[in-house]
């Protein structure tokens, strides 16, 4: 049985104090009682539990699209962010992989008409669980 979860979200062109330590922690151990609101962390949490749920060779997907500015990259920090969190490692190579994601970045953005920092590319990530 195929399930989709959907999320619309709209970047709110400022930093807004709902991704950090404690929004994790709320996501990560859901209250079977309470019921949760839209969140790229609850999303994230979804696809983790759906593979550790089923087959351990199965995929999980999370699709990140939108226009120009829109906060596609914002909303992939967050997700990685989050699996980083649950999913982290003794050494944390997961951290670094963070840290270094907008530098890389960096080499294919441009300044547009909506957004002085826009992607130029499209991109693919996969994320391999042990």
């Amino acid at each position: 049985m195929c399930r989709m979860q959907v999320l619309i979200s709209l970047n709110p062109f400022k930093r807004l104090p709902i991704y950090g330590a404690a929004a994790i922690a709320e996501y990560s151990e859901p209250s079977p009682n309470r019921l949760q609101s839209p969140h790229t962390f609850a999303i994230a949490n979804s696809a983790y539990r759906a593979l550790w749920r089923g087959d351990k060779r199965a995929s999980i997907s999370i699709l990140i699209s939108g226009e120009s500015g829109a906060g596609k990259t914002e909303c992939t920090k967050q997700c990685l962010q989050y699996l980083a969190e649950v999913a982290g490692s003794a050494s944390g190579v997961e951290q670094r992989i963070l840290q270094a994601n907008p530098i890389l970045e960096a080499f294919g953005n441009a300044k547009t008409l909506r957004n002085d920092n826009s992607s130029r590319f499209g991109r693919w990530m996969e994320v391999h669980f042990y």
